[in-house]
């Protein structure tokens, strides 16, 4: 084998070594993360797009028309602080993706325009708030 050849092996011997202990650090950092989590120093609550744009906290029932048709209803609950099944209950969602579907699938399932499911999941929302009250 000619020095060149040597070079280049020795080059790949490297680059995989180097690979594989980048993958082992980013397991052994997933795991401390998640050890973390565990012992609540990083907060399970994570702050939705819609309430960092308005400053933080849950939105409210007036603010039910900032609801997308691409969100899902985990984050809509996140976003509004709504109880877990309480839009499951009101739309009678029975599908089993619920809460991880987005309010377009419901739109498909329950046979409804995009402007009639959205039209449904911002009524349910603010009738929530009125409740509440």
């Amino acid at each position: 084998m000619d020095h060149s050849a040597k070079k280049h092996l020795a080059l790949k011997i490297a680059l995989c070594v180097a690979i594989v202990a980048l993958l082992v650090m980013l397991v052994l950092f997933f795991q401390q993360y998640q050890h973390i989590q565990r012992l609540d120093y990083v907060s399970h609550q994570r702050q939705s797009f819609l309430q960092s744009l308005r400053g933080g906290g849950p939105l409210t029932g007036a603010e039910a028309g900032s609801v997308q048709i691409w969100m899902t209803f985990e984050y809509i609950d996140r976003a509004f602080s709504l109880p877990p099944t309480y839009l499951q209950t009101d739309l009678d969602i029975t599908d089993i993706r619920f809460p991880r579907m987005t309010v377009a699938e419901y739109e498909k399932d329950a046979g409804l325009s995009d402007a009639d499911a959205l039209s449904k999941v911002q009524a349910a929302i603010s009738a929530y708030f009125v409740t509440k009250q």
